[in-house]
């Protein structure tokens, strides 16, 4: 009898002083991070028969558990992930937001203060002064759009340098995992290691943060850990490696890859999620779109002005050269085109109409027979190069391939990407800039074909009228006399007459009449005028848009996007929260709880401890009775 009840009354001090030192540690970690409230699980001993009868021997600590819940805990890494994809995102969008509304809001402001001093030369064409400012006006322009390429370009490598450190931080946080993983391996008693699963989780936690990720337990206690769309990162005690591989053709365009094994797989930049997504997303498809639309204003600003500048006369009576860096430059139209390593084929692209010109990239392959340019929106055309050399035309731009690809290449096209960085003003006489139109007023058109004296000659004045059904041209004397035959229209080239070229587009509409007047009059500001009918004339986007309104559609378009990822950020703030409220319910430390259940198995522990005195009471009696 005293035996049974010292047995029980031992247990039952055991049991409750464990329970003592669990409660005591969950006070204790109370403010510790990822930390999981503990218990001890206590279960009654097998009971003992007796005489016919059950007689109960007592309590036992069963097992200390760990408050824990696989669905909460899967949706806080969900939500976890998707408010880290929205912060960064708002952050990077932010940056950019700012650079639009300070530094590439003065291009703008450039552009229309070089149409003020055009406007000024225009009433003076003749004065040098006059014309220094329009030069040192179109050089600020320039300058402006170089300036924002590069602050777009150097964010594009602060977000390779964040993706880099980020991309290490996942290869440690997986070396940790394994690490604990190999501990729970290691412990006899691993899925009760508490602890140690705190730390585990607290582990995923922060992976979370980074990239999509799913938990699943194998039969050894460890874990497999998925990424992305379903990766394996890590494998029970073996983990795998995450690298940024170099893009192709573009190397800089950098992307994601994972070492399993020797085998090196490349991983979808947009399956990824979390802040590597964030920011793979604002490099690839932000800050490229930026590029794109700077590029598109760069190139049609330029290539407006230099058309007009072929399209008059300039102080020494010459046809005007190009204010701004052809467009067309060979060297530039080659840049357009990303070659493959090792590729030997040689193809420019070449602007050709600014209304039609878009943004984005054109991925060019040649399959031995066939060549397929897919579009930006994702569609896909076969296309068919013809000509010497081969060429073929897409939105508004012109590839032309002096050598031909090779069967299985593939080729990055960027009308506009670099535009805005290579702009200048290599003009440097101010007498250059053509003020007088060789168009004289006897020009009546309705069409809107391109007409443009390419170099003067003997002849200095004539008409070149187009036939009442399109379909021939004539030159004509200012008297109406011919002075050419009629011709096929368009030409195919340059026309000659008189030493005098000009060259003559589609476009045209029965009846329209070009007249020439190449001779010198001082003060004529005829061109002039026409340059500053640019500032409002929709040239861009099918007859939308002009040139700075591209850059106003720019930077609203910029600020929705900007919107956007607020909300975003504000809605997974919100779903967060309530994920670690959940969280907290069942994992969280309630020192109110825990000081009830202080007082709760301190009674316990006393009453335990009653239990023993009253069986060496007992057993004292049962020997000196004995005596």
């Amino acid at each position: 009898m005293g035996f049974d009840l010292l047995n029980m009354g031992t247990q039952g001090v055991l049991t409750a002083q464990r329970q003592l030192n669990t409660t005591s540690h969950n006070i204790n970690n109370v403010n510790t991070e990822g930390y999981s409230r503990q218990s001890v699980v206590q279960q009654a001993n097998d009971p003992m028969w007796w005489g016919g009868n059950q007689y109960g021997t007592g309590v036992h600590a069963a097992e200390v558990r760990r408050g824990y819940d696989q669905f909460a805990t899967d949706e806080l890494n969900l939500t976890t992930t998707n408010l880290s994809y929205a912060t960064e995102r708002e952050s990077q969008l932010g940056r950019l937001d700012s650079m639009l509304a300070n530094s590439a809001k003065k291009i703008p402001e450039d552009m229309n203060q070089w149409y003020d001093a055009v406007k000024a030369l225009a009433d003076s064409p003749s004065d040098m002064g006059a014309r220094k400012v329009v030069l040192e006006k179109a050089k600020l322009v320039a300058a402006g759009l170089n300036d924002n390429h590069t602050i777009l370009t150097r964010q594009k490598s602060e977000t390779n340098e964040a993706l880099s450190r980020t991309l290490g931080r996942i290869n440690d946080i997986a070396k940790e995992l394994v690490d604990v993983h190999k501990a729970l391996v290691k412990s006899p008693v691993s899925k009760h290691d508490n602890d140690l699963m705190d730390r585990h989780q607290n582990l995923i936690n922060e992976l979370s943060e980074y990239t999509k990720v799913s938990v699943s337990r194998k039969n050894d206690e460890t874990f497999n850990i998925m990424i992305g769309s379903g990766h394996t990162l890590v494998s029970g005690t073996e983990c795998s490696e995450l690298r940024m591989v170099n893009g192709k053709p573009d190397p800089q365009q950098t992307q994601l890859a994972i070492v399993e094994g020797k085998s090196l797989k490349t991983i979808r930049n947009d399956d990824i999620g979390g802040k590597m997504a964030a920011l793979f997303q604002y490099r690839d498809e932000t800050l490229s779109h930026a590029m794109d639309e700077m590029g598109r204003i760069a190139i049609g600003f330029a290539e407006s002005v230099n058309n007009l500048q072929h399209q008059g006369l300039d102080l020494n009576g010459q046809v005007g050269e190009n204010m701004f860096r052809d467009v067309n430059d060979p060297s530039v139209a080659a840049a357009r085109a990303m070659l493959p390593p090792g590729s030997t084929a040689d193809v420019k692209v070449y602007i050709e109409d600014l209304n039609e010109l878009k943004i984005g990239e054109y991925d060019l392959t040649f399959d031995g027979s066939q060549h397929t340019l897919a579009m930006p929106d994702g569609s896909r055309h076969k296309v068919i190069p013809s000509g010497n050399p081969p060429a073929f035309m897409a939105d508004g731009f012109r590839v032309e391939m002096n050598v031909p690809m090779k069967a299985g290449e593939r080729i990055v096209l960027r009308p506009t990407r670099s535009a805005a960085g290579e702009i200048d003003v290599p003009m440097t006489d101010p007498a250059k800039i053509a003020a007088q139109s060789y168009l004289s007023s006897a020009t009546k058109t309705q069409g809107q074909a391109p007409f443009n004296i390419t170099r003067a000659g003997a002849l200095t004045e004539f008409q070149v009228a187009v036939s009442p059904d399109a379909s021939q041209f004539a030159v004509l004397d200012m008297k109406g006399n011919i002075l050419q035959a009629p011709q096929p229209y368009p030409p195919a080239g340059e026309v000659n007459v008189g030493g005098t070229g000009f060259t003559l587009g589609q476009g045209a509409v029965g009846g329209d009449l070009f007249a020439v007047n190449l001779n010198d009059a001082d003060g004529d500001n005829g061109n002039l005028i026409r340059m500053q009918t640019l500032q409002s004339t929709k040239i861009m986007d099918d007859g939308r848009s002009t040139v700075i309104d591209v850059y106003q559609g720019l930077n609203t378009e910029m600020g929705v996007q900007m919107a956007s990822a607020s909300r975003l950020k504000e809605v997974g703030l919100v779903e967060k929260d309530a994920a670690e409220s959940r969280v907290a319910e069942i994992a969280g430390v309630n020192l109110d709880e825990e000081a009830a259940n202080m007082m709760k198995f301190q009674q316990a522990y006393m009453a335990s401890s009653r239990i023993m005195t009253v069986a060496n009471e007992t057993f004292d009696t049962l020997l000196n009775a004995s005596r």
